[in-house]
């Protein structure tokens, strides 16, 4: 009987040393505007082939795909789909691959924010938030590993998903949007044990780092340091610590909390609320 090594050695995927040098082939989801157009860019900054995944926002897709050829990228493909459909989400690796050839990373960033709490909470709204929050990362996931399990790519695979540094700093604000992004954290070092050797599985944990819902830019200044450094994440630290991981890898089944701290700073409320009443 084969011994457990033995195994591991069978299904190891080879990496052609060199194949494809430094070339890396990398779809952000979420990737037309806001954080993922900042991931986006990092990515064509040092050569990639961008996928940018949108769902609505075409217009700003086909601006982003401009900046990144311009940024430096090789080649870059936009393509849509609904993440909370099912169908979409099965179709869309197999829609990057066919794009552009193969897959190496796949950077989870489409995220549904929407606020209840447990006054507020309907079955509707929290299905919603997990099917974009927790059901598509695992899925997109999935899908990599099977093409990886093929033996075609050119190099280890790699998924990056955005979590929030709400996951170690809990409060009772964004009950749906919380709960997703809680058990899309408990599944990094599940999913990474699950599919090695083929896929590394890594997550980046930002504090308040853009203007969202209804907040003032005063409000998000004010929010942004609620944290140990006076200063939580910026879309540059996001994207500087996406290449770092994708850079390392020996990594994989990490958590980085990318906050300035804000995770050691405990507070009762959601920090655009904390000093409000909703």
């Amino acid at each position: 009987m084969p011994t457990p090594s033995s195994l591991m050695q069978v299904n190891e995927p080879a990496f052609p040393a060199g194949a494809a040098g430094n070339h890396r082939i990398s779809l952000v989801t979420g990737g037309a505007r806001r954080l993922g157009r900042e991931l986006c860019l990092a990515l064509a900054g040092r050569g990639d082939t961008v996928l940018i995944h949108f769902k609505d926002s075409q217009a700003e897709a086909l601006r982003t795909r401009a900046d990144c050829l311009a940024a430096g990228a090789r080649e870059v493909f936009t393509v849509q789909a609904d993440l909370a459909d099912a169908g979409a989400r099965q179709r869309l690796v197999d829609q990057a691959i066919d794009l552009a050839g193969d897959l190496h990373l796949i950077v989870n960033n489409a995220s549904l924010f929407e606020y209840d709490n447990a006054a507020t909470f309907e079955p509707a709204r929290f299905e919603a938030h997990l099917q974009t929050n927790l059901i598509a990362p695992v899925e997109l996931t999935m899908a990599l590993h099977r093409h990886h399990l093929k033996g075609l790519s050119t190099r280890r695979g790699h998924v990056l998903t955005l979590l929030d540094q709400k996951v170690e700093n809990l409060n009772v604000d964004y009950l749906s949007y919380t709960i997703g992004k809680l058990a899309s954290s408990a599944s990094i070092r599940f999913l990474a044990q699950c599919c090695a050797p083929c896929l590394r599985v890594n997550a980046i944990a930002p504090g308040v780092t853009l203007v969202s819902g209804d907040m003032t830019p005063e409000a998000f200044e004010q929010s942004s340091r609620i944290a140990a450094l006076g200063q939580s994440s910026t879309p540059a630290d996001i994207a500087a610590a996406l290449l770092m991981l994708d850079e390392l890898g020996a990594v994989t089944g990490q958590t980085l909390l990318v906050d300035g701290g804000q995770h050691l700073v405990p507070r009762g409320r959601d920090v655009a609320f904390e000093d409000k009443s909703l």
